[in-house]
């Protein structure tokens, strides 16, 4: 039984929230805070495996109650945000939250859309009560990176081992968890990595700009929201926008180009990491290394095999490093991963595998 604390300043929100998930056999409700500062009171003496966290709350925020927590102990933090606090709803996943929601409508929400969110959030915390991202010391190597106004940038020189790189395009995949695995992995790329980079993950509408931007700051690369008709170049990061399949064709240069696609949702999602990777491997077949990272679900896995089966380079996240081994068994189920590893070394193998060396 996942021992839940709910944390928002709306006795109502308190109330409904409170009620949904209590009437799941897998909750126990443990506690309710109506501010931060008794949001990290009630953590120390219940110890709850899964806190509900808003942001904006009296005498003491979301943000810095889960900084005040996670000094003391580790849970899964999940955070429930507003379109006008998404920005800092990314913030709290560099403070030590596992994942970031938007506020669900619970007056409107049906049996089948509760079912969805008490799963969410059940997976979420008996994942991360299994993984090794809960210890201390690689909390801080994955999750405590502080935001700075500049990046320091580490003066790279590029040496080919071969006359051209071996790929084309570095695709990446991702739902829950993978914000701060993207960035984690964008950041160990570094700003000088010479591939176009496009990446699909699950997100919510009201996050897409939030995320690119939070991205672009924290990594020092190029982020930005995909559009269509885009010619892809080296070291840049294409996000799917929220509501379109990204996917890739070759211009008449013979460049790659983003293209935007408003067909139909795939393991009902739109965005789907299939849809980004069956399109690299149509385009550039062999030349296409992809990545899945964390995620509930098997989307990607299908698309990945295609990018196998093409001759492509495919890389799994390791399962003790995902917030949620999903996405990644799938396609490790399929037999069409070529290696799997942990988060903390994708970047380096990355580079390896593409050709390029760092000095």
């Amino acid at each position: 039984m996942i021992r839940t604390l709910i944390a928002d300043d709306s006795a109502i929100v308190r109330a409904m929230l409170g009620q949904v998930i209590g009437d799941d056999k897998r909750f126990e409700i443990v506690a309710m805070a109506e501010n931060g500062k008794a949001a990290v009171e009630l953590c120390l003496e219940h110890k709850p495996d899964l806190v509900i966290m808003d942001i904006n709350m009296p005498v003491m925020s979301g943000l810095d109650a889960i900084k005040a927590i996670m000094e003391k102990m580790t849970t899964a933090i999940v955070v429930f945000t507003t379109e006008d606090t998404a920005e800092i709803g990314y913030i709290c996943l560099d403070a030590g939250a596992v994942e970031v929601f938007q506020k669900p409508n619970l007056a409107t929400m049906n049996k089948e859309k509760i079912e969805d969110f008490c799963k969410k959030l059940y997976t979420i915390s008996d994942s991360y009560s299994r993984h090794d991202l809960k210890t201390g010391s690689l909390r801080k190597s994955y999750y405590a990176q502080s935001l700075t106004k500049e990046i320091i940038r580490k003066k790279a020189e590029i040496k080919l081992q071969e006359e051209e790189l071996k790929f084309s395009i570095l695709a990446i995949g991702a739902s829950t968890g993978g914000p701060i695995a993207i960035q984690r992995l964008l950041k160990d790329l570094g700003p000088d990595f010479p591939l176009p980079i496009i990446i699909t993950q699950h997100i919510d509408k009201i996050f897409e700009t939030q995320f690119a931007s939070w991205l672009k700051k924290t990594t020092g690369l190029s982020v930005l929201v995909a559009s269509d008709g885009q010619p892809l170049k080296p070291g840049y990061v294409y996000i799917a926008p929220s509501s379109r399949h990204l996917k890739i064709k070759t211009g008449t240069s013979k460049n790659l180009i983003t293209v935007l696609d408003d067909g139909k949702e795939v393991h009902f999602l739109k965005p789907a990491v299939d849809v980004m990777f069956s399109s690299c491997a149509s385009v550039t077949a062999g030349r296409t290394l992809a990545v899945l990272l964390t995620g509930m679900g098997s989307d990607g896995a299908q698309g990945m095999k295609e990018v196998f089966d093409a001759g492509g380079c495919t890389i799994a996240q390791s399962e003790k490093s995902c917030v949620i081994y999903g996405m990644p068994k799938a396609a490790v189920a399929l037999n069409c991963v070529r290696h799997i590893e942990d988060l903390d070394r994708i970047a380096d193998l990355i580079k390896k595998i593409a050709g390029v060396t760092y000095e």
